[in-house]
C-alpha cells in the first residue's frame, strides 16, 4: 500500500525536491560538487522507528521531523566550526566494512520483507476471485511469480553485469561503464519488462502528479513547528536533540566513509 511506512507524510516528491534543495546548496557552499548525498537504508529505519515512537504517543511524525531538522542545523554548524571532519582518522577499515554491511543487509532484508507480504496480499491457489479492477485485499493471479521473477531477475542480471567487466567483451572502457552501472541498468530493463506485461498486476510507487506532496490531505509544503492540528509537546522539542544526534551520526559516516 501507499505511504506504507510513515502513512504518505514523508514521500517520494518530498525526498527528490528536499534531496534535490540540499544537494545544490552543498556543491555549492562546499566547493564538493561531485559528493552526492542520498538517502540510505538506516536513515529509512530511522524514519520508520521515528514514525512508530510519534504515533504510539500522539505526537505529530512531521512536526517532530521539523525540529530535528532544526537540531541538525545547529548540530551540523557546530561540528563545521569546530572542524569536526579531523574525527574521520578514528575510523578504521574495519568500521567502514561494517556500515557498508549494514547498509546492504537494510536493503536485502526489505527486499525480502516486501516479497513475503506480496506472496501473502496473492497467494498461489489454484482458483481466483477476479474482478475488472484490481480490489484491495483480493489476491491477483500470477502477481507473486511475478514479482519474484522480477526481483531475482533485477539480482542476477546485476550480477553478471558487474561480472562483465572483468570479461573479454567489449573494450574496456566500455565494459568498466557496463560494470559500474549494472544496479540501474538491470533495474531498468526489469522494470520496461514489467511495464509491457499487462495482464498480470503488480504493485507500482505511488507518486502525485506533478509537484504536489504524497498525502496532500494530511500536510503541505510547510509545515508549522508549533504543530499542525495539535500543538506539539515543548519537552520534545528539546528532546529531539537526541534522535538529531543520531541522524548526524549516520550522514556523517556516510558522507565521509561510504562515499
Amino acid at each position: 500500500p501507499p505511504g506504507e511506512k510513515t502513512k504518505g507524510m514523508m514521500g517520494v516528491s518530498e525526498l527528490l525536491v528536499s534531496t534535490s534543495v540540499q544537494c545544490i546548496l552543498f556543491s555549492i557552499l562546499s566547493a564538493q560538487p561531485l559528493l552526492v548525498v542520498g538517502f540510505s537504508g538506516p536513515l529509512l529505519v530511522f524514519e520508520e522507528a521515528f514514525y512508530s515512537f510519534c504515533n504510539n504517543y500522539g505526537m505529530e511524525y512531521i512536526v517532530g521531523r521539523v525540529w530535528i531538522g532544526f537540531w541538525l542545523i545547529l548540530l551540523v554548524l557546530v561540528v563545521v566550526a569546530c572542524e569536526g571532519s579531523f574525527l574521520v582518522r578514528y575510523l578504521s577499515r574495519y568500521t567502514q566494512e561494517i556500515f557498508s554491511f549494514l547498509i546492504s543487509l537494510i536493503f536485502i532484508y526489505e527486499t525480502f520483507s516486501k516479497l513475503v507480504t506480496i506472496f501473502k496480499d496473492h497467494p498461489l491457489k489454484r482458483h481466483y476471485n477476479l474482478t475488472d479492477t484490481v480490489q484491495p485485499k483480493v489476491p491477483e493471479p500470477n502477481t507473486a511469480l511475478l514479482s519474484l521473477v522480477l526481483m531475482a531477475g533485477t539480482f542476477f542480471l546485476a550480477f553478471f553485469l558487474r561480472q562483465f567487466k572483468n570479461s573479454a567483451f567489449l573494450p574496456g572502457s566500455a565494459r568498466r561503464l557496463i560494470g559500474d552501472f549494472g544496479v540501474p541498468i538491470s533495474i531498468f530493463i526489469m522494470a520496461l519488462v514489467d511495464f509491457f506485461i499487462k495482464d498480470t498486476f503488480t504493485q507500482k510507487l505511488a507518486v502525485p502528479k506533478g509537484l504536489e506532496v504524497t498525502n496532500a490531505s494530511a500536510r503541505g509544503w510547510f509545515i508549522n513547528p508549533m504543530g499542525k492540528d495539535n500543538t506539539f509537546p515543548i519537552w520534545m522539542m528539546f528532546a529531539s536533540v537526541v534522535p538529531a544526534l543520531l541522524v548526524f551520526i549516520l550522514i556523517f559516516l556516510e558522507t565521509q566513509i561510504t562515499t
